[in-house]
């Protein structure tokens, strides 16, 4: 043991960090160590073995120390004994520890606030050198994902662990470098995913490409724009859900392309053998038509539900919520810009070549006259082409388009007269037809075309059961699940960082559970200062938390000398040490322990009265001059006699600035455990509250200041700050999505059926946190947006195209529209998730514990995402969704009379393709399925 604190004593530059003795440049020797405890003042560092009897001797008289009735003998004993020590016969402990503290401020510094950040940094510098020589002793390695702190450290039999705030930083930074690293597992997945799904390496890698790089120019935004210079572990994050939303976005509008083929105009104008520019335009026009507002639309409501968390007070949380926003929004803006011209180049490069190479044609390119020309032509009325514009460009080309394949079947005269009959099956309302060859699907539309559909339809005696179980099954599932979430509140111990196997995660609780309860350490250390008015911070920058932290303001009324002010300082130290507290944080019905109070006047008070011959501080005729110069000697002196307090516990509680008395300050130990639960400490600092008032009730002007404050209570703060940051963003971003998907939908009752989904989904995702024992933390906190952001995608995709299938293709009934909507749909949604999922994944490998549990946050909100979509929302509207414009905003703005006025002021547009009015099938199901009776609709209002 001796061996293992001389290589901390003995590191050369901690001569630079060390406590001094007064009034010279030597260090105090570290008293609360092995070293001091059997060797004594002075010690070899070489560490000579001691005699049996003389560790015998040391040993029986620590023990005795600790029976001593005196808390001032006992408590220092306790100090070195394990938590079973009282319970052994013989008296013995199997675990021991030493503290060694370190001085403050360092050589050239005023005080430990002044110039924090590079202060701090000499003390990293002294901690690296310090874990290099303990690695190097025993031996420890630190590798990619397996800290060296994860090993047991042992030496000749030994066990020994240690511990340090810095080490624990240093250790933070090192972790964050080798979980970032797994970013690349990450951009691996999503990349042959998207190659795998759009069957093309050049989609993939510029694709990939236009997804990363949104990530730096985010970055540069954030940091120049926004003015934020602040980068945490958790802002990597973001590279994981930017992989996820960015393929989400890619896949939309790739799959609304490739959907354009089959397009009604598309197949016409295929038929018509138009000129391959044409197709093309029209082509991108469709698919920039049907996802630009879908992409968008779940674009905007990611963007806002990471800008609920930018509203959160705890600032590295509000920072990551800024910078994901920012992300989102880039990779929003490459989607729309960037994908459709590699798609483009894409089709021109590879499509059409290899499409006119097998057909033994030359690719043909039209001038930029027959252009011209031929677009001339078009009709303008709802982006369509009219019967007469169709049969004159018709008849005047004569190009044999080989970039794309013709249907099998001929368009009926009824489409070429703009006609669409919806009791003609075709394969967009036929379940069991599938508008993609088998060749050419992939396993997602396998799943939707071959299984899910097919399931989700299946009827027996007129009732799709299998949509019955699934729905109301997941109702009541999501009922539960809100039961749970409910149970959710603040940790109810700090934040674990570290997997429980990690040496730096083990010693804070074997510090409490481990050894004699004797030791205050683990309790809660309370400052209560006279004399201080506020804090002042005019160039503090809240993204720069280290640099330019602020003064301390001082009370100009405050005044020591006069004798109320010390009779009212020795009445606070009284009222400290017998202030009662019933909170469940307190132990003993005391919110102090008495023989904790550090209270300095007493002490000062019979030194003064030593060197004058018995006079009293509170005398009338002693100056004020004198009583502070008297003051500043003792603050400076070595405990003498029946004087406790040491030099350096002096400087702290009596506060001389630039010669002149602003503070003075009484330090305690509360009952309070600082591992007590959140919610239990802000209890106990309500009672801090109540003694500091009490305190202050019954002092002199200038002595009426006093305040209670701890460490652990910027814990508590921060805590609550993430539960409110957490309640504010679901207050935000349910209404904003609900408005979303108001206005991307256009309908009331898909918009209640989404919004419901949401709430199950984010709900389920909570439950899961519960399930896990997990409390409301930084991550749960972070994931509650993150999932409305995610659930919201899907629905919307779904709910829009569910309604488009009335408003753009003329059908009426739920169950056309539904397997309309999924097998447009559904595989991209699925798409989407795989790869979210995926791109999560490699965080379960990742050291940091908060990644992890995103990891786990992340996979189970797009697991539950897909299954409440297509589970639950899906099947309400296959079961009791809309018909007709049943919702739609223009049907109600009818029902209520406002039709005419909201027209008038251009607030309400009328889609002329939606169905008028539907009339049910005799033979419809008894839950409401039904198929539509034929009306025939005018496709683009002519």
């Amino acid at each position: 043991m001796c061996q293992v604190e001389q290589n901390f004593l003995t590191i050369r530059e901690y001569q630079d960090v060390c406590i001094l003795q007064s009034d010279t440049r030597i260090c105090k020797e570290a008293e609360d160590t092995i070293t001091f405890l059997f060797y004594g003042s002075g010690a070899n560092s070489s560490c000579p073995l001691l005699s049996a009897a003389s560790v015998d001797e040391t040993s029986t008289r620590l023990y005795n120390d600790y029976l001593s009735s005196d808390p001032a003998v006992s408590e220092p004993a306790a100090f070195f004994l394990d938590v079973f020590t009282p319970d052994r016969t013989p008296t013995f402990t199997v675990k021991t520890r030493s503290r060694i503290e370190l001085g403050t401020p360092l050589a050239g510094f005023r005080s430990s606030a002044d110039e924090f950040a590079e202060q701090n940094e000499e003390y990293q510098d002294f901690y690296e050198k310090v874990k290099d020589v303990f690695f190097d002793f025993f031996g420890l390695q630190s590798e990619w994902l397996n800290s060296g702190y994860r090993q047991k450290a042992t030496h000749g039999g030994l066990r020994v662990k240690w511990y340090s705030i810095q080490l624990e930083n240093i250790e933070n930074s090192e972790t964050i470098l080798g979980d970032l690293l797994l970013t690349i597992a990450s951009i691996a997945f999503v990349f042959f995913w998207m190659a795998y799904q759009m069957k093309s390496l050049f989609l993939a890698s510029l694709a990939m490409f236009q997804i990363v790089i949104s990530i730096p120019v985010s970055i540069v935004v954030y940091k120049n724009v926004f003015q934020i210079p602040y980068f945490s572990f958790l802002h990597i994050l973001v590279v994981f859900l930017v992989l996820g939303i960015g393929a989400d976005d890619i896949f939309v509008f790739y799959d609304g392309w490739r959907l354009s083929e089959h397009d009604s105009d598309v197949v016409s104008m295929i038929n018509g053998n138009f000129r391959d520019s044409l197709i093309l335009k029209k082509r991108m026009s469709i698919a920039y038509q049907r996802t630009i507002s879908a992409v968008f639309n779940t674009s905007f409501t990611t963007i806002v539900a990471f800008l609920a968390t930018a509203i959160s007070p705890i600032m590295p949380i509000s920072t990551f919520g800024i910078l994901a926003a920012v992300s989102i929004l880039f990779n929003f803006v490459f989607v729309i810009t960037v994908f459709p011209a590699v798609i483009m180049c894409h089709h021109l490069w590879f499509i059409k070549k290899i499409c006119s190479a097998r057909a033994g044609e030359k690719p043909y390119d039209i001038t930029s006259d027959e252009k011209v020309h031929m677009e001339s032509k078009q009709s303008v009325m709802g982006n369509k082409f009219s019967t007469v514009e169709l049969t004159a460009v018709k008849a005047e080309s004569t190009i044999n388009m080989a970039s794309h394949v013709p249907p099998k079947e001929e368009v009926t005269s009824d489409a070429k007269e703009g006609n669409r009959r919806s009791s003609i099956p075709d394969e967009n309302t036929d379940p069991n037809r599938n508008d993609v060859s088998d060749s050419d699907m992939t396993v997602l539309d396998k799943f939707v075309f071959k299984g899910y559909l097919p399931a989700m339809t299946y009827e027996k005696n007129r009732i799709p059961v299998v949509a019955v179980v699934v729905a109301f099954g997941l109702l009541i599932f999501g009922v539960i699940a809100i039961g749970f979430a409910s149970q959710l509140g603040p940790p109810p111990e700090p934040e674990q960082w570290f997997p429980e196997d990690h040496m730096l995660q083990q010693i804070p609780d074997d510090w409490i559970e481990d050894f004699v309860r004797g030791d205050l350490d683990p309790y809660v250390q309370l400052f209560i200062p006279f004399g201080i008015a506020g804090f002042e911070r005019p160039d503090f920058n809240r993204f720069e938390p280290s640099k330019n932290r602020g003064n301390v303001k001082f009370d100009n009324n405050f005044d020591f000398h006069p004798a109320a002010s010390q009779r009212a300082f020795l009445r606070a130290c009284d009222i400290a040490s017998n202030f009662a507290c019933d909170r469940e944080a307190c132990e003993e019905g005391l919110l102090i322990f008495p023989s904790s109070v550090r209270c300095f006047l007493p002490s000062f008070q019979a030194w003064y009265a030593n060197r004058t011959g018995g006079l009293s501080t509170e005398d009338a005729s002693l100056s004020r001059e004198h009583f502070l110069g008297n003051l500043s000697e003792y603050r400076s002196s070595d405990p003498i006699g029946t004087d406790t307090l040491s030099r350096s516990e002096k400087q702290r509680l009596i506060g001389f600035v630039d010669g002149n008395l602003r503070y003075v300050r009484i330090d305690a130990v509360s009952t309070m455990l600082e591992s007590t639960a959140t919610i239990d400490l802000e209890g106990g600092r309500g009672r801090v509250d109540d003694m500091t008032e009490e305190i202050n009730s019954q002092a002199p002007p200038g002595m009426d200041n006093s305040f209670g404050t701890a460490f652990v209570f910027v814990w508590v703060e921060t805590e609550l700050g993430i539960v409110q940051g957490f309640f504010l963003g679901l207050a935000l971003c349910f209404p904003v999505a609900f408005l979303v998907l108001i206005v991307a939908t256009s309908n009331t009752v898909v918009s209640f059926y989404a919004i419901i989904s949401i709430g199950f989904i984010v709900s389920t995702v909570l439950g899961v946190a519960q399930w896990n024992g997990w409390s409301l933390g930084i991550a749960e906190a972070i994931s509650s947006v993150i999932v409305i952001g995610f659930s919201v995608d899907y629905v919307i995709h779904l709910g829009h195209v569910f309604v488009d299938a009335a408003h753009s293709e003329g059908l009426k009934g739920r169950k056309e529209r539904f397997v309309y909507a999924s097998k447009k749909m559904i595989p991209t949604v699925l798409a989407g998730a795989v790869t979210t999922f995926g791109a999560a994944l490699p965080l379960f490998a990742c050291q940091l514990t908060f990644f992890p549990k995103m990891g786990t946050i992340m996979t189970s909100t797009i697991a539950f995402s897909v299954l409440f979509s297509i589970g639950f929302f899906m099947g309400f509207l296959l079961l009791i969704g809309p018909t007709g414009r049943i919702g739609d905003l223009d049907w109600i703005a009818e029902k209520i009379g406002l039709d005419r006025c909201l027209e008038r002021y251009g607030c309400l547009k009328r889609n002329p393709q939606a169905p008028q009015k539907h009339i049910e099938d005799p033979k419809a199901s008894a839950v409401g399925l039904h198929n539509s009776i034929p009306e025939s609709s005018v496709t683009n209002g002519v």
